[in-house]
Parts: C-alpha cells; sequence; structure tokens
C-alpha cells in the first residue's frame, strides 16, 4: 500500500525557527570572569590511578559449541572484570601470536595458573571443576599451533562439532564427506554457495553412510585418538606452586617463579602478569 500526498512533521527548532541571517564571532570580554589562564593539577597518584585503569576489551574466540556453551555458563553470574579477566587469558595466553615455541609454551602455563586462580577465589565446587576442564580443554587446541613459514599464517587442529544439546555419537555428515568423499563436499558447497539443489547432494550421502558403517566406526576411532592425543598434551605448569590465597600472595608467588626461570628476558611474562591484575582489580 502506498500513501502519497503525506507530510512530515518537522521537530527541529532551528528550522522551525529559519534563522536565515548570518552568524558570527563576537570577541570581548565578561566582566564577571577573571579571564586568568585555568590549570589542572594532577598528582603523581593520580597519574598513576589513571593509567592503572585502563583496561583493554578482549576478543572473543569461538571453538566449539560445547566449550562456548560451558564458558557462558560458568561466567555468566560473574561480574564484568572476572569475564574480561579469562578472555583476556584466552586472548593472550592461549591463542599467541609473535612469540616463540618456548614463550607461547610458558605462556599457556601462566595462562592455566592464572585460571586456577580464578576457580580457586571466586567458583566453587562443580562450577569450578566445569571451568578448569573448559580451560583445558582450550589449551589442547592452543596446544595444536602450527605457523606457515611463508605467509605466517597460523592455524589450530579442529574438533568435531555438534549443536549445544545433540548427542554424544551426533556426527556431521560434512565431517564423513571430507574424509571419504571429498568430491561430493565440494559438490555440496558450490550447490550451496550458487543456490542450487544441495539437499538432494546431502541427502543421498547420508545415505550411502547409512549403507557403509564402518565409515563411522573408523572416523569415531579416529576422532577418539585424536582427543586423546590433544588431552595428553597438557601438562602440568611450571607456576602451579604459586599460592592463590589472595591475589598478592598469587602475584607475588608468580614474579618468585618468573625471576627463577630460565629465559633471559622474562617481560613477555611480567607485563602479562600485570595484564592479568589489571585486569582483575587492584590488591585488596
Amino acid at each position: 500500500m502506498e500513501i502519497s500526498n503525506s507530510v512530515q512533521l518537522e521537530t527541529n527548532l532551528y528550522n522551525l525557527k529559519k534563522q536565515d541571517e548570518p552568524r558570527g564571532l563576537v570577541y570581548g570580554t565578561i566582566p564577571e570572569l577573571t579571564h586568568d589562564t585555568d590549570s589542572v593539577q594532577i598528582s603523581t597518584e593520580g597519574r598513576q590511578l589513571a593509567a592503572s585503569a585502563v583496561v583493554e576489551h578482549t576478543a572473543r574466540y569461538f571453538f566449539t559449541p560445547q566449550i562456548n556453551e560451558s564458558l557462558s555458563r560458568v561466567l555468566q553470574n560473574q561480574s564484568s572484570e572476572v569475564q574480561e579477566t579469562v578472555y583476556g587469558i584466552i586472548q593472550s595466553n592461549f591463542m599467541t601470536s609473535g612469540n616463540s615455541d618456548e614463550e607461547s609454551a610458558a605462556l599457556r602455563e601462566l595462562g592455566m595458573t592464572q585460571a586456577g586462580y580464578i576457580a580457586a577465589n571466586y567458583m566453587q565446587g562443580a562450577e569450578a571443576r566445569e571451568f578448569m576442564d573448559t580451560i583445558r580443554r582450550i589449551v589442547a587446541i592452543a596446544n595444536t599451533k602450527t605457523t606457515d613459514p611463508e605467509t605466517g599464517q597460523v592455524s589450530y587442529a579442529t574438533l568435531p562439532q555438534r549443536p549445544v544439546g545433540a548427542p554424544e555419537d551426533y556426527i556431521k555428515s560434512t565431517d564423513l564427506m571430507r574424509l571419504y568423499e571429498p568430491e561430493t563436499l565440494e559438490a555440496l558447497e558450490n550447490a550451496l554457495a550458487e543456490n542450487k539443489d544441495w539437499a538432494n547432494i546431502l541427502t543421498s550421502f547420508t545415505l550411502k553412510a547409512i549403507n557403509h558403517p564402518t565409515w563411522v566406526k573408523d572416523y569415531r576411532a579416529a576422532v577418539a585418538e585424536q582427543v586423546e592425543e590433544m588431552q595428553e598434551s597438557v601438562g602440568s605448569s611450571r607456576f602451579q606452586s604459586a599460592s592463590t590465597a589472595s591475589l598478592a600472595d598469587f602475584s607475588a608467588g608468580i614474579a618468585q617463579l618468573i625471576a627463577g626461570d630460565a629465559f633471559t628476558d622474562t617481560r613477555f611474562l611480567t607485563n602479562n602478569m600485570a595484564a592479568f591484575i589489571r585486569k582483575l582489580g587492584a590488591f585488596a
């Protein structure tokens, strides 16, 4: 339905008043004001407070529906400071860039210990255990990091994904296609991109997979082996002996352990720990 001859009501007071005459700047003084130059003095303490109050907002990474759903659930009742700290650990300690393999390993271990502090001081029971289990799964993914020597592009191993609430034995048809009929997967992707009959391709492959039960059996065995290898890659942390009794104790313990580490330059660790404290808050 089209409405013609409509009238737009004007709500801009300047337009309604139609102040068309030119306007210019008027120079002069106001007798009631001193017109002295005003200045603001900021104390050293104030400058330090301003610097420490700067908190960077971190990115949110997507791993698998299960990992992200678990993180969201255990963090939903936490303060914004705790949430930012956790996602800061993931970004700065686990999904690192620009560090050597040895430095990345140290950052991952420090991140696991920082996550342990969060679990010990802000969570309890099953919630804390689920949080640390999820953290270890993220570390397992981070441990698979590879860097292309020519392009510098970073990649990680991908775990099979299933929708939240789907049964444990859920398998995506496209995962089977990728392994057993990559040409069918290519045809499916082309059909989707060109808005053609992709449903028939997917249905035909699903029926074929039903008649090849060894595909599912072998696929599950391969996935189980991959998951086991990734989980075994997550060892202990060289920083795990730091006390979690308080943030001050934790910071002091980590500083002592960093000082005793083999790295000649430990600034990448001390700066990371400073960011952790800054996000979480000053000492109580």
